[in-house]
C-alpha cells in the first residue's frame, strides 16, 4: 500500500513539473509568435503587470539599472530619474515607449507616485540594491557625443555645398571613429568612472573631379577618463591630432598649395548638464600642450546645446533632435565657429547600440578641417550619423 502511494505521488509530481513545463514552453511560444508577427494579444498589452515586468527587464537588462523604480497604470509608465543614476534618458524613454501597450513614458524628478485614479493598485517596482562591481569594457558611454561637435570621433558620411572660404565647393565626407569604455568603477556622490579610449579619422573629398580627390584627412587618438552622476557628467582627456593634404588634391591645384603641418596635443576638460530629459548643455576649455607650427595659439574652448524631442513620430519609430555647438580657439584668433545641426533620429535603425540619424549640417566660422583652419568658411549639408 505505501509503495502504492509512493509511485501514485511520484506521478502526481511528475505530471505537475510537465504540466509547469508545459505552459512555460507554450508562453514562450506565444511570445516569440507575438515578436515575429509584430504584435501582442490586447489583453497582455494592456496588462500592467505585464507592462511593469517587461520594463523592469528592459531598464535591467539593456541598460544595467537594477535601481529603477518603475511605476505603471493604465498604460501609463513612471519612472524615477534619480534611481535610473547614470542611464541616458532619452534612450530609456525611447525603449519604453516601444513596448506594447504602452501609451506614455513620463520621466520624473522625485519617487513615483500613483496620481492617476485607479480601482486596482498601480504597479510598481521596488529598486534593487546597488552593486558597485568594478568591470572591464563596459556597456555604454558615461558622456554622452558632443554631436554637433566637427570633431567627435563617430561614423558619419555626409554631402556639404560651399558657399564661403577657399575649400572646393562641393565636398562629401566620411569620417570614422569611436569611444571605447576600457574600465568603469563606482565613484562619489553615487557616480561611476570610467577610463576610455578614442580614435577618429575626417576625411573631405573634392567631389568636382572625376576621382573625388581626396582634399584633407585629420586623424585624431586620445584617452579621456569620464564621470557621471544623475544628470551631471563630464570627462578630461589628453589627445592628439594631426592634418594631411591629399596628394590628388596637391597635384591637381591650379595654384601653389601651402601646405600647413598641423599637429598638436590638447588636454581638455568638458562638463554636460541634461536640463530636462530632452534638453542638454555641455561646455568647456582646453589647452594646447604640443603644437606644430610653433606660433599656435594654445587656448581652446567650446559650448552647446542639444534637444532630443519628447515626442515621436509614426508610433515611435522617429524622433526629431536638433544640436548646436560653438567653439572659439585662440589658434583662429577665438573667432566663434557654429556648428548647427537638425533632423531625425530612427529608433529602431540601429547598429548595435548606435542609431541612425539624418541631419541637415550647417557650418560657419574658421575652418575645423586641420589644413585649412586659418580660412573662414561657410557650408550646408546633409549627413547620416551613427550615434550612441
Amino acid at each position: 500500500m505505501t509503495q502504492s502511494s509512493n509511485v501514485d505521488r511520484r506521478s502526481s509530481v511528475a505530471g505537475c513539473a510537465f504540466s509547469l513545463r508545459l505552459r512555460k514552453v507554450t508562453v514562450v511560444m506565444a511570445c516569440l509568435l507575438c515578436l515575429f508577427s509584430g504584435r501582442v494579444p490586447d489583453v497582455m498589452a494592456a496588462d500592467d503587470a505585464y507592462i511593469a515586468g517587461y520594463a523592469a527587464a528592459v531598464l535591467h537588462n539593456e541598460f544595467k539599472a537594477p535601481k529603477a523604480s518603475v511605476l505603471v497604470q493604465h498604460g501609463v509608465v513612471t519612472v524615477d530619474a534619480e534611481s535610473l543614476g547614470t542611464v541616458d534618458r532619452t534612450k530609456v524613454q525611447a525603449a519604453l515607449e516601444a513596448i506594447p501597450g504602452v501609451t506614455r513614458v513620463e520621466i520624473r524628478e522625485g519617487p513615483v507616485i500613483a496620481d492617476i485614479p485607479s480601482a486596482s493598485p498601480p504597479q510598481v517596482i521596488k529598486p534593487e540594491v546597488p552593486k558597485t562591481e568594478s568591470k572591464f569594457l563596459p556597456h555604454g558611454l558615461l558622456f554622452a557625443p558632443l554631436h554637433a561637435d566637427p570633431r567627435w570621433p563617430h561614423l558619419s558620411a555626409g554631402y556639404r555645398h560651399i558657399s564661403a572660404g577657399t575649400e572646393p565647393k562641393t565636398t562629401g565626407t566620411a569620417n570614422f571613429g569611436e569611444t571605447f569604455a576600457l574600465y568603469r568603477d563606482a565613484a562619489p556622490l553615487d557616480g561611476q568612472w570610467d577610463i576610455a579610449i578614442q580614435a577618429g579619422v575626417f576625411s573631405m573629398f573634392n567631389m568636382d573631379t572625376a576621382s573625388k580627390d581626396l582634399v584633407n584627412a585629420d586623424y585624431t587618438v586620445g584617452l579621456l577618463t569620464s564621470y557621471r552622476t544623475g544628470a551631471f557628467s563630464g570627462f578630461l582627456r589628453f589627445h592628439h591630432q594631426s592634418s594631411h593634404l591629399g596628394d590628388e588634391f596637391i597635384l591637381n591645384s591650379r595654384t601653389p598649395v601651402n601646405r600647413l603641418n598641423l599637429s598638436f596635443e590638447e588636454v581638455d576638460m568638458k562638463l554636460s548638464y541634461e536640463l530636462a530629459s530632452w534638453l542638454r548643455v555641455y561646455g568647456g576649455a582646453g589647452v594646447l600642450v604640443g603644437k606644430d607650427p610653433k606660433t599656435l595659439g594654445i587656448g581652446t574652448s567650446q559650448f552647446g546645446a542639444e534637444l532630443t524631442s519628447p515626442w515621436t513620430l509614426l508610433s515611435g519609430k522617429i524622433r526629431p533632435v536638433v544640436y548646436a555647438d560653438f567653439q572659439a580657439n585662440e589658434r583662429s584668433n577665438w573667432a566663434v565657429s557654429r556648428s548647427l545641426m537638425a533632423g531625425l533620429q530612427f529608433e529602431n535603425a540601429r547598429i548595435g547600440d548606435r542609431k541612425l540619424q539624418v541631419l541637415v549640417e550647417y557650418f560657419k566660422g574658421p575652418s575645423p578641417n586641420g589644413q585649412f583652419f586659418t580660412q573662414s568658411t561657410d557650408w550646408l549639408g546633409l549627413g547620416i550619423h551613427l550615434y550612441y
